[in-house]
């Protein structure tokens, strides 16, 4: 800073040397003014004083404040002007602010204009957050982060870097000037508060729920058909089937109980057995061979795999056969969903006269509603055929495991309940198989504790790859509990399995990735909310959206 000082003794010199703050210097102004009302016969002298500032903050200060030359006269009175750069255009390095006004004025407006290059120069700070939050700070197709960049004029960044366990946080970059970042600072917090919100109440909806009997996903010993895996893109299947050649009746993993166990809980739930010869009869005819070629009555997109390759996510074993083939569900607002789901179907099933509701023809492949055999709660589930023992065959598909009820404890699936995709997602563990031909007994019974198989404890997924066959894919995932522990690791530590590496090529990961932006884009087609069930014949909109519009 350059000008005329003449007027000026050493001991404001020194106070402005010093960097007097802006308070200091009102107060300077202040007491000069009473002084001059004292003394009326002195006139104030005119001062020019010369400011030069880099380029570049001075182009920091245009982007920060257009008319900041009108602020600093506003604030000043002083006349703010920007002298001519005497040097080539394009190669100016400085600019030269010339101050006229009063010795007070001239100050101010010093301070003024040095407040301004304080405010409006770039700075970059780093929010270390909660990594599970970047989803809801970074919002579909990025709307979220754009939103917060449009209003606060910040430029936001999410780390692509991430760690893995619980509680594992990760970097937002903000950059832009203080005011910017202190106000972007202020969106993503509030973001991140909302994400805690959401997971509250999921964990504490899924606190509520029942256990559920997983043995009930075993292989039957005196199955004659072929095991098929159940789930995903599954020939417009979404359960495990089986034929046998002999009757044409398909049959599934059922459970390993003996009927009259099951007869025992159903009687609990005042649904009896009718079933007799004639009726029997008249099931064969309807579960007949002509009922695989049948659509069901419902087009049901297919799970949610709404994760990428090496994400992990929180997960709940819902149901187990083995290591190489159980379900999970996706912990997040889907989950919440099912479980308020559940909820009106217990209300619309329990009241009023069940008889209305009865299934009138049991087709192969359709969709019911159907209570679980534990507890009694409805759950949606899909016709697999009919045992030799009458009993209808089911498959849940929000939770993977079989039932067996008698047609008559079966009711039609009122349609808005079907607006929520199956949230059973089969899966593989990745990396491990058997020690020996098959698994075990133990190591079956090692997996369920490690996974706690339907007992809704949270556990980590990475997806790995996918498994092929004939009929289906599924994804092949590893799992660890809340210690970090690698559940097919541990499988292997305590002798039941071996590990073996998957050979995943470049065109493996571009399938799986189309397949997943495939699962998404069925997904999202979805408009109707099972929040809001008894009017969802007139709602269109995002279900999560809705979801989440009611926790917040």
């Amino acid at each position: 800073m350059e000008g005329h000082k003449s007027s000026l003794n050493t001991g404001k010199m020194v106070a402005l040397a010093a960097g007097l703050s802006v308070g200091a210097t009102v107060g300077y102004i202040v007491y000069r003014r009473i002084s001059s009302a004292n003394h009326p016969d002195q006139e104030p002298n005119t001062q020019v004083s010369k400011v030069t500032l880099p380029v570049e903050v001075y182009r920091n200060m245009s982007r920060y404040q257009a008319t900041f030359l009108d602020t600093v006269a506003q604030k000043s009175g002083a006349h703010v002007r920007i002298l001519p750069d005497p040097g080539e255009p394009g190669c100016r390095t400085t600019v030269c602010f010339l101050l006229q006004g009063s010795e007070e004025q001239v100050l101010l407006a010093r301070c003024v204009l040095q407040n301004l290059v304080t405010d409006s120069e770039p700075v970059s700070e780093a929010l270390e957050v909660p990594q599970i939050a970047f989803g809801r700070i970074i919002g579909r197709g990025g709307e979220s982060l754009k939103l917060i960049t449009r209003t606060t004029g910040a430029k936001v960044t999410c780390s692509k870097e991430k760690t893995h366990g619980p509680g594992a946080t990760g970097n937002v970059t903000i950059t832009g000037t203080r005011q910017e970042v202190e106000q972007a600072k202020e969106l993503i917090l509030e973001k991140v508060r909302e994400d805690t919100m959401v997971r509250t109440k999921i964990s504490q909806s899924s606190a509520l729920r029942q256990k559920r009997g997983h043995t009930a996903v075993h292989q039957r010993p005196d199955d004659a058909g072929t095991e098929a895996p159940a789930g995903l893109n599954n020939n417009n299947n979404n359960g495990p089937y089986s034929q046998t050649e002999s009757n044409g009746r398909i049959h599934a993993n059922g459970t390993t109980e003996h009927p009259e166990t099951i007869f025992d809980k159903i009687e609990e739930l005042k649904i009896t057995n009718t079933a007799n010869d004639e009726e029997e009869e008249e099931e064969e005819e309807s579960v007949s061979t002509d009922s695989l070629s049948e659509i069901s009555k419902f087009e049901i997109p297919s799970p949610d795999l709404s994760f990428q390759p090496d994400e992990h996510l929180e997960v709940y074993v819902s149901a187990s056969e083995n290591p190489n083939h159980f379900w999970i569900q996706i912990l997040g607002v889907r989950s919440l969903q099912l479980d308020k789901l559940m909820q009106e179907m217990n209300r619309f099933y329990n009241s009023g006269n069940p008889g209305e509701q009865r299934v009138e023809t049991i087709v192969v492949g359709d969709i019911v509603a159907a209570p679980y055999h534990d507890h009694g709660t409805w759950n949606r589930a899909r016709v697999l055929g009919v045992l030799g023992s009458g009993l209808v065959d089911l498959y849940y598909v929000d939770f993977g495991d079989n039932g067996e009820l008698p047609r008559d404890g079966l009711c039609r699936m009122r349609s808005d309940f079907l607006s929520l995709p199956f949230q059973a997602i089969e899966c593989n563990l990745a990396g491990v198989r058997p020690k020996g031909e098959v698994w075990t007994e133990a190591a079956l019974d090692e997996f369920e504790q490690l996974t706690s198989c339907a007992c809704w404890r949270p556990l980590q997924a990475k997806l790995c790859s996918y498994s092929h066959s004939d009929i289906s894919s599924w994804p092949s995932v590893k799992l660890y509990d809340n210690s970090t522990v690698d559940i097919g690791e541990e499988l292997v530590r305590l002798g039941h399995a071996v590990s073996f590496q998957e050979a995943v090529s470049g065109r493996t990961e571009g399938c799986l990735q189309r397949m997943l932006d495939d699962v998404i884009g069925a997904s999202s087609e979805l408009s109707l909310s099972c929040i809001s069930l008894s009017e969802a014949a007139s709602i269109s909109g995002s279900v999560d959206d809705v979801i989440e519009d009611e926790l917040l």
